[in-house]
């Protein structure tokens, strides 16, 4: 293949890394994001001057047992999930990034081996 075919590769390649990293650094401040709405979860406090009786307390269960632990889910298990997802792509585009200037750095070489006779 032709060196313009690997600059464009390279290209290519290190914009997929550029947008990923970016992605990953939004990700982040979305995650903290989350973290802070957490308590949000339980609003308003159900007391005997809001709302009180079985109906509350189920609603309540509701809340903790369901709402909060699947909001807990997501901002634990999912959320670190995704980030190693993310670092393994970032690391192998990384690994793949300098494969391709490997080969640029060849045919290079090569070229300058040829005209230089």
């Amino acid at each position: 293949m032709s060196l313009a075919f690997y600059y464009a590769l390279l290209a290519k390649k290190q914009s997929d890394l550029l947008r990923l990293e970016k992605c990953g650094s939004k990700l982040q401040m979305k995650q903290g994001e989350f973290t802070n709405n957490q308590s949000l979860m339980t609003e308003p406090s159900l007391t005997t001057t809001t709302w009180h009786g079985n109906w509350a307390q189920a609603f309540d269960d509701i809340r903790e047992n369901g709402v909060l632990a699947s909001y807990i889910e997501i901002e634990t298990t999912q959320f670190n999930a995704t980030f190693e997802a993310l670092a393994t792509k970032i690391k192998e585009i990384k690994e793949e990034i300098e494969r391709i200037q490997q080969i640029i750095a060849q045919l290079l070489a090569e070229q300058s081996a040829l005209s230089s006779r």
